[in-house]
């Protein structure tokens, strides 16, 4: 085998098939004369096109190495312009008829990089690779490596289903929204529509509630329990702000503040005491229902962290009076609130430190802030 002569095959490849697509020009192209005549059409046809410039560096290969005494020759195969594998079958049908016809024990593989380069195994399934020479012209190389980036990324966009529903399907329900309410004449609704869609995209996705969601339903029945309590305490939370803020614009405060803006100074602590004494109840109560399922869940999976749900939900009473309390300093003012406010924290401080202090190192070493 080391005495047989060296015959090579200068190979180029247009995977997909600028040559026939731009030129007309039919492969496989065998001969200097012929590679050269397709070249120039092709550069003809389109003068950015970069399979042009890479036929023209294998006709200059197969001149440099035949002015040293190899024996060889220069050929271009295409494939197809859907790329893909019908490509790949097509170049490898070429490849085997010019094989066919000659003893070649070498190809040369002249590309553009990029997607050409793809055809390698192809090439190398049917005859050796000896060397492979990159042509790269005005960086066409990493123009074309951007573009294929990006195609992928795009496809992945459209037809990956974790990435589909955010790009394709959240603004495709706004403009099935919009144009709906555009065709009612609810022209500012549809604006509304579209802020509210999209703010709530960005904040599931933000706060990765969507992961956090499938996460608890994929628990079982536990995590059913952790689902329903997270969504109605949000509901209760939202229900009872609004609450608060009803009460608020309600009272004679608002009315003098709306009446005359520099009047926020003055009544502006009296507002937010009626925006925290109409809300508590029911924010209290949201926080109390997410704690309650947690721990509900905890001892439904045996899980040592009751403890802390617990512990959360006696701070949360413990909180309740001096919260209330400062709700009414604010409206009132009077002695007998401040008095109140001030022996209220007092309470609510002994209490927490006694908690903090003695019950809680007694939790931690059973466990209570061990991870499940």
């Amino acid at each position: 085998m080391s005495g047989e002569p060296e015959h090579l095959l200068i190979l180029c490849v247009d995977r997909d098939d600028d040559l026939g697509v731009k030129a007309r020009v039919q492969t496989p192209v065998v001969g200097r004369d012929a590679a050269l005549a397709a070249a120039t059409k092709l550069a003809l046809s389109d003068p950015e096109e970069a399979d042009a410039n890479a036929i023209f560096a294998a006709v200059k290969r197969l001149d440099e190495l035949s002015s040293k005494g190899t024996d060889c020759e220069v050929a271009v195969v295409s494939g197809d312009i859907n790329r893909g594998i019908d490509a790949d079958r097509h170049v490898s049908r070429e490849i085997q008829g010019i094989l066919k016809g000659s003893n070649y024990t070498g190809v040369i593989l002249v590309s553009d990089g990029g997607d050409d380069e793809s055809v390698i195994p192809v090439v190398q399934s049917l005859k050796p690779i000896v060397s492979v020479d990159r042509v790269a012209v005005k960086h066409s190389q990493s123009v074309e490596e951007t573009y294929m980036v990006l195609g992928r990324y795009l496809r992945m966009l459209v037809f990956d289903p974790y990435y589909s529903k955010w790009s394709l399907g959240v603004p495709g329900l706004i403009l099935i929204l919009a144009g709906i309410l555009t065709v009612f004449g609810k022209v500012l609704d549809a604006e509304l529509a579209a802020l509210l869609i999209l703010g709530g995209a960005f904040f599931i996705r933000g706060f990765n509630v969507d992961r956090t969601v499938a996460g608890l339903l994929h628990r079982g029945p536990t995590g059913y329990i952790r689902f329903f309590s997270m969504v109605t305490s949000v509901l209760v939370v939202v229900a009872g702000i609004f609450t608060g803020y009803s009460d608020m614009i309600m009272t004679p405060a608002a009315n003098a503040v709306a009446a005359d803006p520099s009047q926020l100074f003055i009544f502006g602590g009296r507002l937010v005491g009626y925006l925290i004494s109409g809300s508590l109840n029911l924010v209290w109560a949201g926080v109390a229902i997410y704690a309650t399922g947690a721990l509900l869940s905890h001892l439904a999976r045996d899980s040592v962290r009751w403890r802390r749900d617990v512990f959360l939900l006696v701070m949360l009473g413990l909180f309740y009076l001096p919260v209330n309390t400062f709700s009414e300093f604010l409206i009132s003012g009077t002695a007998e609130s401040t008095l109140l406010l001030i022996s209220y924290i007092l309470l609510g401080l002994a209490a927490t430190f006694v908690l903090t202090t003695a019950l809680y190192p007694r939790l931690r070493t059973k466990g209570f802030t061990d991870r499940d």
